[in-house]
């Protein structure tokens, strides 16, 4: 999204202004989300899995963070209401890597297979 507004959503569930279950998105150029709510978690933005990244400049008037964030950690793919995607979508927290700039690959596994079959 390219010089865009998405603005005044409102979900249900997650993410008001953008959800994200795999893949990528590119949000640029100016492009706001701006005024959005949630039931559940991620007023503006709700990434369940995939990546979402924000090219400059940013929109008049607002900031970016400069630190840079990644989450390592397996989707949660299972049946929408199965037993297994609800404790997945319970512990998903448990995989995200903050202490560490650039993880090692063992500590990306380590976070990622705590709740796996």
């Amino acid at each position: 999204l390219a010089r865009s507004t998405i603005s005044s959503c409102i979900a249900t569930k997650h993410g008001g202004g953008l959800y994200s279950a795999g893949g990528r998105t590119s949000l640029s150029d100016g492009a706001l989300i701006s005024g959005c709510s949630a039931e559940g978690q991620g007023n503006a933005i709700f990434l369940l899995a995939g990546e979402v990244t924000y090219t400059l400049p940013a929109p008049l008037g607002r900031w970016l963070p400069t630190a840079r964030c990644e989450v390592y950690r397996k989707g949660c793919s299972y049946d929408k209401d199965s037993d297994q995607q609800k404790a997945c979508l319970e512990h998903r927290g448990d995989c995200a890597l903050t202490d560490e700039t650039d993880p090692s690959p063992d500590e990306k596994e380590a976070a990622c297979g705590r709740h796996t079959d």
